[in-house]
């Protein structure tokens, strides 16, 4: 009997914790041994300047130092590095056993976790049993009253911008610009979003036909949180570092010829995130990308 095909490996014990730490291991032995152990700063620099992206998570402590992989960094190295070419031992299992997702010890451990383990630390240790089916209870029907979408229901605020940069009058901002460029590099993402800014403001309240304009008020941000909990951001020290996001638009019908898109798709870089003020009271959530 062929033991091998007999057993199904656990997926998180064995191939993705324990195959994938070894793989790291053996691979920063190898490089060690051929470039010197200065290759793996290297590495680590590389890994730093990656931009930064949400979900995308970039490690404090190096990639060579990591004495003990959990099943979160496993997945965020799995975005770095393409040693997942390498799993090939599980293939005639998927083959023969499909989705190897039901066989993996993962699945049960996050559900004690869940279920058992916190709800344990939340008792007084008094009647357990008792108190954790009572939580349990709780937990369901709060969840099933969050989860209903009243037909009336409305979000209140849909963005919210965060970490005002500048704030300045309609009137005077070509003089506040002007002042503005000459502390970035020509090259750079602001200069360039400032220096185009007036432009598509121009073009943007022709299109929505708001002729009186004075005393509107422009309002630049760094950052924006989206009603899903994303974060866009723009700008050219965070932590140290520019981050400009990526986002992916929606075109409108009339617009398609206008662009090559990915089936209605276009995909460009923030480059300012505007929140105008009208003079009736009103805002004009804005952004330009390119």
């Amino acid at each position: 009997m062929n033991i091998y095909k007999a057993t199904v490996i656990d997926k998180m014990h064995h191939l993705d914790l324990g195959l994938f730490k070894h793989q790291i291991n053996f691979t920063c032995s190898l490089l060690k041994e051929k470039y010197e152990a200065s290759i793996l700063d290297t590495i680590d620099n590389r890994l730093a300047n990656i931009p930064r992206f949400p979900e995308l998570k970039i490690f404090k402590n190096s990639i060579q130092l990591l004495a003990r992989i959990t099943a979160n960094k496993y997945r965020n190295l799995m975005k770095f590095l393409k040693l997942h070419s390498w799993v090939y031992h599980p293939t005639d299992l998927i083959k023969k056993y499909s989705c190897l997702n039901g066989f993996s010890t993962e699945t049960y451990e996050s559900l004690h976790k869940d279920f058992v383990k916190t709800l344990y630390y939340l008792s007084n240790k008094q009647n357990i049993e008792d108190q954790i089916m009572k939580m349990v209870q709780r937990q369901a029907i709060a969840s099933k009253l969050l989860s209903r979408n009243p037909k009336n229901s409305k979000t209140i605020n849909p963005f919210k911008f965060t970490n005002l940069i500048w704030t300045f009058d309609l009137n005077n901002a070509q003089e506040f610009i002007d002042q503005r460029l000459k502390n970035y590099r020509p090259n750079s993402k602001i200069y360039s979003g400032l220096e185009h800014l007036l432009k598509y403001l121009t073009i943007y309240f022709s299109s929505t036909n708001q002729i009186n304009i004075d005393n509107y008020i422009i309002n630049i941000y760094s950052s924006v949180t989206l009603e899903n909990g994303s974060i866009i951001r723009a700008t050219d020290n965070f932590y140290g570092k520019a981050w400009y996001s990526n986002v992916a638009v929606a075109m409108n019908p009339e617009e398609l010829l206008e662009y090559l898109t990915d089936e209605g798709i276009c995909y460009g870089q923030i480059y300012l995130l505007i929140k105008v003020e009208t003079a009736e009271g009103n805002v004009d959530n804005l952004a330009l990308i390119r």
